[in-house]
């Protein structure tokens, strides 16, 4: 009895929280140009943070941009990464927070990112990635300003601003990314991404983890074939 109210009290301060956070969720700036942000930044310094469970769970559980994508809930808690960066953009430095999260059904990784200043526009984005028995990456869906987008293939909708429409931007993607430049792009994730590279479905999530935390730029330079997208993510309610 006394589990199933403390259940109950935990659930009603997380649904009280979430519900606080979206409604004073920020609105934010305008993305600048078909550009993804990660090209355009340098990167200076980076720290694993060593984040308890409950920690990450608030932070995952108060995220707009995550909740669309999976729920806190469904995370594996063993498999999460968290490293704050700092990163040089504009002349100047502004923070980063990266959490890598592997999902329950050992099938999905989704990558959180939030910054401490817009990035040409975007403050924080997530993605979800899959990983079938061939060892292949797939960008199933991301969120950019707490805007969803399924992505079901590698198209091209539009090359400038100006082809989205009023209040949406043009955003790039990747949608082909090479393991293979990965091992070097990255040296910390250098052992789990040659492991996917030789056909360890297991390593790739490990993969896709430490580098979509420790390395987000080498995402920019190992892409072999880049989408784009219309979003609104420009114009929060």
């Amino acid at each position: 009895m006394r589990k199933a109210i403390l259940g109950a009290i935990v659930a009603l301060l997380l649904i009280g929280a979430y519900a606080s956070y979206v409604v004073s969720y920020p609105k934010y700036p305008k993305v600048e140009g078909c550009v993804n942000p990660f090209a355009v930044v340098k990167p200076v310094s980076r720290v694993q943070e060593n984040w308890s469970k409950i920690h990450v769970f608030f932070k995952l559980a108060t995220s707009k941009d995550f909740w669309k994508l999976a729920k806190p809930w469904n995370v594996d808690y063993s498999h999460v990464k968290v490293v704050k960066h700092t990163l040089e953009y504009k002349g100047k430095n502004i923070t980063m927070l990266a959490i890598g999260a592997l999902l329950r059904d050992k099938k999905h990784v989704v990558v959180y990112y939030e910054l401490s200043e817009p990035m040409r526009g975007m403050v924080t984005a997530s993605k979800m990635f899959s990983i079938n028995n061939n060892s292949k990456l797939k960008l199933v869906a991301m969120m950019i300003n707490g805007r969803y987008k399924q992505v079901e293939d590698c198209t091209r909708e539009c090359e400038s601003d100006d082809e989205c429409g009023e209040f949406w931007s043009c955003s790039s993607y990747c949608c082909d990314t090479n393991i293979r430049c990965f091992i070097g792009c990255c040296g910390p994730c250098g052992l789990a991404c040659f492991s996917c590279l030789v056909g360890e479905a297991s390593s790739c999530s490990e993969c896709v983890l430490c580098v979509g935390t420790w390395c987000p730029t080498c995402g920019v330079l190992c892409c072999d074939k880049e989408g784009t997208v219309c979003l609104d993510w420009g114009n929060m309610p």
